[in-house]
């Protein structure tokens, strides 16, 4: 339990770490200092700075996909539009409550170290992929339009990170909830077919 305890330590000070000063200007001793660890205590952790911060992504990224299970088509429009507006809140949610995190991937600038920049994008491709397969099974089910899912996952993802980073910035003046209903309002439209969006008002 110690030593897990003190893995998870080290990983809450290199997310610190890294969303104050970035990646790339981050060393090993800025984290140990920050954990107030010796040298040879984070390695017996954790091998580089990189593997650190692949640690941290993979876990990101495992939470994310915890916060999009998939839609159950049994339950009717309603039960639809619940479990829709819950994925989208939990994606928010997971970013809010995790803003070291989210100055992360929103702030790292690719091009200056190529493992790093595979990892990162990685990481997002993963990402990208919940998003196509949430597309996909909505054409599967007749509720998204026809579309270019590959297209179409990457315009969500990055309208998601702009809204992200206002709400980080507090540049938006409403609650989470109002934020995802906003959201919705604007997607439901865009990529539902007419018979539901229709559906989807009435409601």
């Amino acid at each position: 339990m110690l030593r897990e305890h003190r893995r998870q330590q080290i990983l809450e000070s290199a997310k610190k770490v890294f969303a104050a000063k970035g990646y790339h200007a981050t060393g090993v001793a800025d984290i140990i200092k920050d954990c107030g660890i010796a040298r040879g205590t984070f390695y017996l952790y954790f091998g580089s700075k990189r593997n650190v911060f692949e640690t941290i992504l993979d876990a990101f990224l495992e939470l994310l996909k915890e916060r999009i299970p998939r839609i159950d088509e049994t339950v009717g429009i309603e039960g639809i539009k619940k479990q829709i507006h819950d994925n989208v809140t939990g994606v928010l949610s997971a970013y809010a409550e995790n803003p070291d995190m989210a100055r992360i991937l929103l702030n790292e600038a690719v091009g200056l170290d190529k493992e790093f920049d595979r990892k990162l994008w990685d990481f997002y491709k993963d990402f990208l992929g919940l998003i196509e397969d949430a597309l996909v099974l909505g054409q599967e089910m007749g509720i998204v339009r026809p579309l270019d899912t590959r297209i179409i996952a990457a315009s969500i993802h990055g309208s998601m990170q702009e809204v992200v980073r206002r709400v980080l910035h507090g540049r938006f003046d409403m609650d989470l909830d109002q934020v995802v209903e906003e959201i919705l309002a604007y997607n439901i439209r865009a990529l539902f077919v007419p018979e539901l969006v229709e559906a989807w008002d009435r409601l």
